[in-house]
């Protein structure tokens, strides 16, 4: 901790800093300066951070600064770098922004044409694509899908109709759930677990949907802490399955009303039907 030190001449900016999601090891030595010289830091949780910057010897003042406040206090944020503070920016763990409070403030700084700088560091985003296995171009980042209800069968739906890979993150309580849905609608498709990452119970699994539920419920200790999920891609061609739907969508319009017919379509293809829908409206007439 002796090796941290201030610096007096840091420049104005709002600083966004990556901590670590499990492994304190993991924070740089340029994030912990940029923490012990700015004016302030904006933290999720004051009292994770705080901890955090116990351990570093770090005194910094902490500021709440969540997703509850994060609009109403930009205003104040933008006031203090406009006078020429240096403040940080931290998620409870990782990169802010990504799943976690700071892209509003972010964006208002930008627009005000104030000065972001990132101070890089763990995501767990990067994390689990790089012990994956999977394609990471492309790949499409949904966070965190709705709780429940028609709302989280519906963007599972969708996202697993976008071509490479599809990552979500997702809480232990509601790990099971996905797994199931997984196993009904990613058949053909490999998915990887990956768990506690950088932590001392760190998994990482790779699963053939249809065995998802199965390897969550088997051992209790696997539905445990955090989860990053990656879904392959599909093994068909996006071209061929395209090419395919276009048809199945004009055929099956000629018999049932469109809403009925997106749907049919959705249930053979795997496609999202809100996506077939707004495609068959689009077809003209043969």
């Amino acid at each position: 901790m002796s090796d941290i030190r201030k610096n007096p001449t840091l420049p104005s900016a709002l600083y966004v800093v990556a901590t670590p999601i499990g492994n304190r090891e993991d924070l740089t030595y340029r994030a912990k300066a940029v923490l012990a010289s700015v004016d302030c830091i904006l933290a999720e949780d004051t009292r994770v951070t705080g901890h955090l910057l116990s351990e570093m010897g770090i005194k910094t003042r902490l500021i709440s600064f969540n997703a509850h406040s994060e609009e109403g206090k930009s205003h104040r944020v933008i006031e203090a770098l406009e006078s020429g503070q240096a403040i940080a920016l931290v998620s409870d763990a990782g990169t802010p922004g990504i799943s976690d409070p700071g892209r509003l403030v972010v964006a208002a700084c930008l627009q005000q044409g104030l000065s972001v700088v990132p101070v890089p560091g763990v995501s767990a985003l990067a994390t689990a694509i790089s012990v994956s296995g999977l394609p990471a171009a492309p790949s499409h980042f949904f966070g965190f899908l709705p709780a429940k209800g028609g709302a989280r069968e519906q963007s599972l739906t969708d996202s697993l109709a976008m071509p490479g890979t599809v990552i979500f993150y997702e809480a232990p309580h509601r790990i099971v759930d996905l797994a199931k849905r997984l196993d009904e609608r990613a058949l053909g498709r490999v998915v990887v677990f990956a768990r506690e990452l950088t932590k001392t119970f760190e998994q990482i699994v790779c699963v053939d949907a249809g065995q998802c539920e199965r390897w969550c419920v088997e051992n209790p200790d696997r539905i445990r802490g955090e989860f990053v999920v990656l879904v392959g891609p599909n093994s068909e061609p996006g071209g061929k399955l395209d090419l395919d739907s276009d048809r199945l969508l004009r055929v099956l319009a000629r018999e049932l009303p469109p809403s009925r017919a997106a749907a049919v379509a959705a249930e053979l293809t795997g496609q999202s039907k809100r996506a077939l829908y707004r495609r068959l409206t689009d077809v003209p007439p043969e």
